[in-house]
């Protein structure tokens, strides 16, 4: 799914975007990421979660997934290499892929987030039933729910994910 078994680290485009496969070198890229608290206020509030720790170990389950499944959520850079967050998709539950995407504040309020969740479900409706496909967010991150609902997906209710109430999204078939 989605370019795996390419030797090529490239794994997605779209006009304006490129979804590239982690190295370990990556690491301060996604540490960056994640450790800016503008970023850790789109997820459940854990004291152990933006720790370097905690972010090597999410660099290396990305690595595993890609290496695994042929899918995670991958590195986004603009065309031109900068990079500007993570977006792809994880299984989610038994047969459900959940999409998620994370982007620099400079980089937000862009589209990017539409145009690659957008690109995303796209491509993932090519591999999968809609209705494995899902998607949530923390019930007051409406940045990202507004996203989820732009690329088409049906609100479903809301779900405790991590500990926190999400609004739970799916693909509709």
């Amino acid at each position: 799914m989605f370019n795996a078994l390419s030797k090529d680290s490239l794994r997605l485009t779209t006009p304006r975007l490129r979804l590239d496969a982690w190295s370990p070198a990556d690491l301060p890229l996604l540490f960056a990421l994640h450790s800016d608290p503008r970023v850790q206020a789109g997820y459940p509030a854990k004291a152990d979660n933006w720790t370097e720790p905690a972010i090597r170990a999410k660099l290396a389950g990305f690595i595993a997934e890609q290496e695994n499944l042929g899918l995670t959520k991958w590195k986004m850079s603009l065309r031109d290499g900068t990079f500007i967050g993570r977006a792809g998709w994880s299984p989610w539950g038994g047969d459900e892929l959940e999409i998620g995407y994370a982007i620099a504040p400079e980089h937000q309020g862009c589209g990017y987030a539409v145009e690659v969740a957008s690109a995303l479900l796209s491509e993932a409706r090519r591999h999968r039933p809609p209705s494995q496909l899902v998607g949530f967010a923390l019930l007051n991150n409406m940045a990202s729910r507004h996203v989820l609902e732009r690329i088409g997906m049906t609100f479903e209710g809301e779900r405790v994910i991590g500990g926190m109430p999400n609004a739970f999204y799916r693909a509709p078939d």
